[in-house]
Formats: structure tokens, sequence, C-alpha cells
């Protein structure tokens, strides 16, 4: 395999994220009175343009044409859209046989390598002052996330948020007669009612949480950084991550506890997990068809930080570097992140990036199960966001690695986190070797 393909597998692996019409408006000049124009005359058919998109999180036509394209069509008759996907061809290979890009689209995650390394990062401050356009409409972690990427400039502009929750499953707590979590709950708090719930009954094991680690570890509530933004080297060895390390792997060692069966999907599929996080919620998926009786509360507090939720993890719409049609690409973009369209996306379980309260009232409107639900829970006050560099993926998951080690393994803290930052800082050095 060619470093080339490589470093695309890499690419496809990663990827798991307006127009106000123009019409020429007819009228009257000062002191002279003209006959009024028909509407044919009022608004001049526009040129026929083709505009080409790429998803950098994966999915496939007919989700796109779900989630955006009808409504892009119905909105802007006279774009044809053009949308690639990485099951199809990675962005690699697809730029690399000069494929035209106009905007690309997903999560924050997939900034770096699928953007940045490939030069395709293209500032919009010259048409968000051009278009007088509103940054202070959205959730302000999110556009603190794009002036960090882009240095104080603007790549994208965030199409939605995912949520965040502790979802718990009230048949098992009625089951053991357990009180409910309620909001503003610790995360002590949690670990005790975890070990209630944690049980044998009859043939059935119970368990009282599962946690989603690896993506808790990139929206942690210290904003801590997986990797120093300058040295490229892992950050696990401090103070901070020990506690939040020590905070996650007790849940992993009460009696009883399996680490392989304690999981968000057997929350949502088994109705054998009592409580379940989610941090990059999106679509109904949490919880799942085998909890038919569920309530939801913000993510737990740690008492030296009250309030203060996960970071943000915002899907971004973005322009490229190679656009030949940066205005029309604007225009889509600003129908995008619209009140109109956000509270469509809104309703059908795509959260709103908007900094309205109201519509994160409605979220989930269009889909039953959040029908009565406490859905502002979903919506937390976010931490500042930590530094985001290419390597996040990479740094989560051997510190979601390390937490595996120390709760199965017996490993000690100290040597878990030395050995998680050595064998980050070994693919760093791989990745970067692979764009030489």
């Amino acid at each position: 395999m060619t470093k080339k393909t490589l470093y695309g597998s890499m690419i496809a692996l990663l990827a798991f994220t307006t127009v106000v019409a123009t019409a020429c408006s007819g009228g009257q000049t000062a002191g002279t009175q003209t006959q009024p124009q028909t509407q044919q005359q009022q608004q001049k058919p526009q040129e026929p343009i083709e505009l080409h998109l790429y998803s950098l999180s994966g999915q496939n036509q007919e989700w796109f044409d779900n989630t955006y394209g009808k409504y892009l069509y119905e909105k802007f008759p006279h774009i044809k859209f053009k949308v690639n996907f990485p099951a199809q061809v990675s962005i690699t290979d697809y730029i690399g046989t000069k494929g035209p890009l106009d905007i690309a689209f997903g999560a924050y995650t997939n900034f770096h390598i699928s953007l940045l390394n490939l030069n395709l990062q293209n500032d919009i401050t010259d048409l968000i002052t051009k278009h007088k356009f509103d940054l202070n409409k959205f959730q302000p972690t999110a556009i603190e996330l794009q002036r960090q990427l882009a240095n104080g400039g603007i790549y994208g502009l965030p199409a939605f948020v995912g949520t965040s929750g502790l979802y718990y499953n009230k048949d098992l707590f009625d089951k053991f007669a357990i009180p409910y979590p309620k909001e503003g709950i610790t995360w002590d708090e949690l670990y005790e009612l975890a070990v209630k719930l944690t049980r044998k009954d009859g043939d059935v094991q119970y368990y009282g949480f599962a946690n989603d680690n690896n993506n808790y570890l990139q929206v942690n509530q210290y904003s801590l950084d997986l990797v120093d933004p300058k040295t490229h080297k892992a950050s696990f060895e401090t103070d901070g991550w020990k506690k939040i390390v020590q905070t996650l792997t007790r849940f992993m060692t009460i009696p009883g506890y399996d680490v392989a069966q304690a999981t968000v999907a057997n929350f949502n599929t088994k109705g054998t997990v009592a409580m379940a996080t989610n941090y990059t919620g999106c679509c109904g998926f949490t919880p799942g068809d085998g909890v038919k009786n569920w309530g939801v509360v913000k993510i737990p507090d740690f008492p030296d930080i009250r309030g203060v939720g996960p970071q943000s993890f915002p899907n971004y719409w973005y322009m490229s570097s190679i656009s030949k049609n940066r205005e029309a690409a604007f225009e889509v973009m600003k129908f995008i992140v619209s009140e109109e369209f956000q509270a469509s996306l809104n309703a059908r379980g795509l959260a709103t990036s908007l900094n309205d309260t109201k519509l994160q009232a409605s979220y989930g409107k269009d889909l039953p199960k959040y029908t009565g639900q406490n859905v502002t829970a979903l919506f937390p006050k976010h931490a500042k966001m930590s530094n985001i560099t290419e390597y996040q993926v990479v740094a989560s998951g051997q510190l979601n690695a390390a937490l595996t080690n120390i709760a199965t393994k017996g490993v000690d803290i100290n040597t878990a986190l030395r050995e998680a930052a050595e064998a980050t800082n070994k693919k760093i050095e791989e990745a970067k070797q692979m764009k030489k």
C-alpha cells in the first residue's frame, strides 16, 4: 500500500457533518409613478449553475436528499447539486483528480486531515462582512472553535451541534425502587446510583451506567487538551487528566461490571443498562428502541465547575478554497443556518446551532419519542473549547484504551497514562511521516 493510498484511507476512516431568493423589486422612483411590474418582470431567472459538495462524515445520497437535498432543490431550482461521499471516493483522491469542490460539510474532527492538509480551507470573512451576516446568532462555542481553527477568521458555518445528556431507563429504576436522577446531579452522585443499579436479578445482569468515554475525552468539561497544539505531543500526564480518568474508571470497576456489556449500545437495544450518556447525539439514536420509558437530565457536574457541560460538538458547512462559485455557495450556506431551515433540522433531531432557547425547547418535535421529554437538558452551557489538532481522534482512542487497561488489567494510572502518551506520540510521528 502506498503512502498516498494509506493516507487516503485514514481520511475515509475519519469520515463518522440559504438563500434568500434574489428578487429584483419593481417600484417607484421619487416623484414618478410607474405601472406595477408583473412577477415575471420582477424576478429575472437566475443562470443555471452547478455546486459540488463533499460529505466529510460519510452517509450517502439518500441521507443527503432527506436531510438537506429536498429543501435545497426547492429553494435553489437554478442550482444543480452534485454530492460526493467517502464510500465513493476519498477526498484526497477526488481532489487529486482535479475534482471541483465548492462546499464540504461534516464534523469538526474532520477539518485538519480532510481540508487543512489539502489546502482546501477558505476564510469567508469577506463574504460575512459583505452580506452583513450576524455571527452572534450562533451558540458562542461553535464560532469560538472556528476562530481557533482559522486563526481569527471563519472557515465554515455551523449547521448543527451534537446534543449531550444523561439518559435513564425509568423501568429499571422502578423495578429496583430507586429514585430517578435529578438535574444538577454530580459525578459522585451518579456513581452511587450506578452502584445500586449494577446487580443481578434472576439470570439477568444489569449495569448501572455506561459512558461514551471516547467522545467524552474529546469534549471533557475541563477543556483539557488531548494534544499540545505547539509540540504535537500527547497532554495526558497532568493532574487534570488524572482526575477525569479516575472519575471514569471507577464506574468500570464496580463489582459485577463488564466493560463489554455495559455499553451505550446495550442501553439502547437490550434495556440492561440503567443510565447512559451521549455527547454527539443526533437523529434520535439515543435512547434506542430497547428503552420505551425514559428520561433525560444534563450531563453530571463536577462540584468545582457547577453548571459547565461538555464542550460543543459542531458540524460545519465549509467553503472550499477552489470554489468557482463563492457567492452562490455562501447563499446556500446562509440558507442552511437560516432560522427557517434550522427550525426544520432541529425538529428532525439535528440540534440547532442557533443560540435560540425557544428553538432548543422544540428540539425533536417531529420525532414522537421526544414528546413530553426534558429536551432542554440536551443543550448545556458548553465548556470552553480545548485546542483542537488533527490528532484528536488518535489521542482519544489511545487514552480510551488506557481506561480499559486500568479497569480490566489493573494497570496503575501513572503507567497507563504514560503508555497511552507514548503510543499517541508514536502514531502522530507515523502520520507526519506519511505526509512527506
